[in-house]
């Protein structure tokens, strides 16, 4: 399916005078601020490239040139934007920790929750379109699970294994098929029913936190 909007799209294209240009860099961060906007508030479905140039001070054909693939590249680039600064971090956590695999993955899990606590709005709004459109757009669910999913869980199993080489972690307990997604799973949730509930009936989060790392590493150490 293509998901993008077709050039002749309906909507009148903003031709008043544009603002100063600005370096390339700016002006991709000033395009994907206007289409966190749109995507926020009118879904997948329903947000247009046109309203996204119109927010972002330019024209159509400009906003094309940076993502010619239209609407699902703009979504993608917004969707990275948000998760590559936490997938950046915890790589470079992995890369220079200098502690045990225990440690290390209790690192990990601890800046999920504070990687969940500090989430604007805009991206609970981006998880739940991702959560409500997939089923309607597979190549959301696609690039979720390549971008976002895969590099987590591979990540984690390079924790997992280095425990097992270091004689922290039980084998039988890390070989254990799916383990990896039980152990980010709970994070998961935690955002989901942040988004489904009202602020005091969502869950306690650090609460949270300390039960899973308690379980978590009461069922892999040796």
């Amino acid at each position: 399916m293509n998901l993008a909007d077709p050039m002749t799209d309906t909507e009148p294209e903003d031709t008043s005078p544009r603002a100063a240009r600005l370096p390339s860099a700016e002006r991709h961060a000033q395009i994907l601020d206007a289409a966190m906007e749109e995507f926020a508030g009118r879904g997948f479905a329903g947000a247009r490239m046109a309203a996204v140039a119109t927010r972002a001070g330019v024209t159509k054909g400009l906003l094309y040139h940076y993502f010619p693939g239209g609407k699902t590249d703009l979504f993608e680039a917004v969707v990275t934007a948000c998760v590559e600064p936490v997938l950046t971090e915890a790589r470079q956590v992995a890369g220079s920790f200098k502690g045990s695999a225990r440690a290390l993955l209790q690192a990990l899990i601890e800046l999920g929750y504070a990687r969940l606590e500090a989430a604007p709005p805009r991206e609970q709004v981006l998880m739940k379109l991702l959560l409500t459109e997939a089923d309607r757009f597979p190549e959301l669910a696609r690039f979720y699970r390549d971008r976002v999913l895969q590099p987590a869980l591979r990540l984690t199993d390079s924790v997992l294994e280095a425990g097992v080489e270091s004689g922290e972690f039980r084998v039988e307990a890390v070989r254990q098929p799916g383990l990896a997604h039980v152990l980010l799973a709970p994070i998961l949730m935690g955002s989901i029913w942040r988004m489904m509930l009202e602020a005091r009936d969502a869950p306690d989060l650090p609460a949270m936190r300390e039960a899973h790392l308690h379980l978590a590493l009461r069922a892999l150490e040796c």
